[in-house]
């Protein structure tokens, strides 16, 4: 039999902890995004959720046609989206999570997060932060093209 040193010992517990860590907070978020899904079926032609309006001069759209297929557009010009599950920590204090956001090449590093439950206006709120961080620069024909992660 092998002898093992007690660095290995620390070495493999502190990577065995850290996976079931990262098991038993991602359990739960994943549980609520499984339970959230739309029911399977034909989809109703108009989510109460999608919206076609104005924000800061800029027009926005949105359309929720089931996730990692929802189309967000900036002024009629398409802004690829990437679903990514990752650690959401909320600015109002209430318990960090994990789960569903959006990423775009405009806030790829700041994903907003889309929940049916928790967060019904996600889509929403992905556009108007474009909108924020474009300012006065326009999207390019280049914000449409997907990548995945």
């Amino acid at each position: 039999m092998a002898e093992m040193k007690r660095r290995d010992v620390l070495r493999y517990s502190a990577a065995g902890a850290v996976t079931a860590t990262t098991a038993l907070v991602a359990a739960p978020g994943l549980a609520t995004e499984e339970s959230a899904a739309a029911p399977a079926g034909p989809r109703d032609p108009r989510d109460p959720r999608d919206f076609d309006e104005k924000y800061k001069g800029r027009k926005i759209r949105g359309r929720h046609l089931g996730r990692d297929r929802d189309e967000l557009h900036i002024d009629n010009k398409k802004l690829a989206l990437t679903l990514v599950t990752t650690l959401f920590v909320p600015e109002d204090g209430s318990p960090e999570h994990v789960g569903l956001g959006y990423i775009s090449a405009i806030n790829h590093y700041d994903p907003v997060e889309i929940n049916d439950v928790r967060n019904r206006d996600g889509l929403r709120k992905l556009a108007r932060k474009v909108v924020d961080i474009l300012g006065d620069i326009g999207i390019s024909d280049e914000a449409a093209k997907a990548h995945q992660h």
